[in-house]
């Protein structure tokens, strides 16, 4: 959060908090002043018969010392700063416009009206008041900082959040077969390269291929190799024979099965040597066991997908 911002929150705080005070003590003042005047309403009401007020049917000027003593003593008796009595008079003897800090309530007598006029003085910023406004000034500064932390908390976690979006996770291992020199590497260390002969290697990539295509698929040891495989296999042969890697006749894919796959896994095994969480993905599984258990086995590769293998030369 900028400096301007804080300021503007610590503006509208203190706005609005000595806004909310203002107006709650000038309604509170304004009910205390309109029963204060009812009260004194109510005594004069009272005392009228006793105040000698002039009375023009009867051609009287009554006793403007009297009552101007008797305002005196009424207004000595009103425990309100602001508010007071000014005069008491007939409606007749009454001179108007008054002005707008005044206030007029008519009395009804046998003789007529009697209008009683208060002066009422809102003092709108006491000295009593502005401890309230310091007060205010303190709990907005707090208030403020408060939320410039918050907001800067709340920043700092959605950085961090964004920056551990940001890292790229790390790249899945890639196995890298290359048919232009006949080797194996992976994308975690491409320098080291394991050369495989070409019955293993074409073997390999046809069994690679056959089982993306082919989702739980089982091969057993005790069963012939699939047509299909083996098309594959001799599919790649004859692209080493392009590529001028051999010239002799192919190989018999269904023949020393077992041998074939025990060169695989050993090429394997040296190039994911610094990644072995990576090799059931890659791995011709092993047969465990003997007799029934063995022919359960299969040397599938059940989870390979064509992301996880890189083939060049093809």
């Amino acid at each position: 959060m900028s400096k301007y911002k804080q300021l503007f929150v610590l503006f509208c705080l203190f706005l609005t908090l000595s806004s909310v005070f203002y107006i709650s003590v000038t309604q509170k003042n304004q009910q205390v002043t309109k029963q204060k005047i009812t009260q004194i309403e109510r005594q004069i009401a009272l005392d009228l018969p006793l105040l000698d007020l002039p009375n023009e049917l009867l051609k009287h000027s009554g006793n403007k010392d009297a009552v101007n003593s008797y305002i005196k003593i009424l207004n000595s008796y009103i425990n309100m700063s602001g508010l007071k009595v000014v005069a008491i008079a007939p409606k007749s003897e009454m001179a108007t416009p008054i002005n707008s800090s005044q206030i007029i309530r008519n009395l009804s007598t046998n003789n007529g009206l009697v209008l009683v006029v208060f002066s009422v003085k809102h003092i709108h910023f006491p000295l009593s008041h502005f401890i309230y406004y310091f007060i205010f000034l303190v709990l907005s500064v707090l208030i403020s900082f408060w939320v410039k932390f918050a907001f800067i908390k709340q920043s700092n976690k959605q950085f961090n959040n964004a920056k551990h979006q940001s890292i790229v996770e790390p790249t899945p291992l890639i196995l890298i077969v290359d048919l232009n020199d006949k080797t194996l590497s992976s994308s975690c260390n491409p320098e080291q390269k394991i050369c495989l002969a070409n019955k293993p290697l074409c073997f390999y990539l046809a069994l690679i291929e056959y089982c993306t295509n082919n989702d739980d698929v089982a091969l057993s040891h005790n069963k012939d190799v699939p047509e299909e495989l083996l098309e594959l296999a001799n599919k790649y042969f004859y692209r080493l024979v392009q590529l001028g890697h051999t010239v002799r006749k192919r190989p018999n894919f269904n023949n020393s099965l077992e041998k074939t796959l025990s060169e695989i896994r050993a090429a394997l095994d040296e190039v994911l040597n610094e990644c072995p969480e990576e090799k059931e993905l890659y791995y011709p599984p092993k047969a465990y066991g003997e007799g029934s258990r063995s022919r359960l086995h299969s040397y599938g590769l059940a989870n390979i997908r064509k992301g996880n293998i890189e083939i060049r030369g093809k």
